[in-house]
């Protein structure tokens, strides 16, 4: 990043100096560099907090053009997940992306489902070079994942699956358990589960994805929020998002075909600075984005 973080960022000490949730906010721009890669839209199961069908995107798949797109787009010391709305695991060609992505010297991981993680995958994958998998698991009772993912779920195989990778002893590994009313007795023993294999737990809640399902938990009582400061999201369109929970696009700032870094930069830092939020923000209970600023950061990613 270098001059280009310099010179985007230059006013940040004199907003945040009247402002600390500002200021906390606007240092997140300084951290490393961290994309979410939307590079497969679809996905081959359906949970019941994914907003799939309001989901705007004109591809199921990140094609080679958008892909090279995104290459030129990214910064030096980039950290890239991919990840977005759906299922990277779907793209036929991603041990090829991420071998690229990692000679480009950016740092991967990819999360999936994990029905499609197989023994070939997984080895292909490890062979790109990929630093992190993280897998969804929303439960281990057959019962339990049926109610939280009524399709297109294999519990049995995802479990198989995750085991076999945590022996392989490659790339980390990340246990994602997102808590509904459903599901929320199978925290401790997911946890559990994740901890005996040497992987990492992370936990969510539920939330409405900008107001596009369900009703919120809570309403948020603070201004800002810690993921638009810490994290890109770059659609499979290659469009530049305010983050994944903007489904309609509505807040699209462009194309990675036609802005920058610096641009996306100097972007976040008017929003912040002059707390001009998107529609998707004002429906948001997700409380992450709260840990995010309060934490300083993403913790875990």
């Amino acid at each position: 990043m270098g001059d280009e973080v310099t010179d985007a960022l230059g006013s940040c000490a004199l907003a945040g100096a009247a402002a600390p949730s500002v200021a906390a906010n606007l240092a997140l721009l300084h951290d490393p560099p961290l994309f979410d890669l939307e590079v497969a839209s679809a996905c081959n199961v359906e949970c019941t907090f994914c907003p799939r069908r309001q989901l705007v995107r004109r591809r199921p798949l990140m094609d080679a053009e958008t892909f090279e797109a995104v290459l030129d787009f990214l910064p030096d010391g980039a950290t890239a997940m991919l990840s977005g709305l759906g299922d990277a695991l779907l793209h036929p060609d991603l041990p090829e992306l991420v071998g690229r992505l990692v000679a480009r010297g950016v740092s991967t991981c990819a999360t999936t489902n994990g029905v499609r993680l197989t023994p070939p995958r997984q080895d292909a994958l490890i062979a790109a070079g990929i630093a992190e998998l993280q897998v969804s698991v929303h439960g281990l009772e057959e019962a339990t994942v049926r109610r939280v993912t009524p399709v297109g779920a294999d519990p049995d195989a995802v479990r198989r699956h995750v085991e076999r990778l945590a022996r392989a002893g490659g790339p980390r590994l990340r246990i994602n358990f997102v808590e509904t009313e459903h599901n929320a007795h199978e925290r401790p023993g997911v946890e559990a589960w994740a901890s005996s294999l040497g992987a990492r737990f992370f936990h969510r809640h539920q939330h409405t994805r900008g107001g596009t399902t369900g009703a919120p938990r809570l309403t948020p009582s603070r201004t800002g929020c810690g993921i638009f400061g810490a994290v890109t999201f770059v659609s499979v369109d290659g469009d530049v998002l305010p983050c994944v929970n903007d489904v309609r696009g509505t807040g699209r700032l462009g194309s990675v075909r036609e802005t920058t870094w610096r641009a996306v930069l100097a972007w976040k830092q008017q929003v912040i600075t002059a707390g001009r939020w998107f529609a998707p923000c004002s429906a948001c209970d997700d409380d992450y984005r709260w840990v995010v600023l309060d934490r300083g950061g993403v913790t875990g990613a």
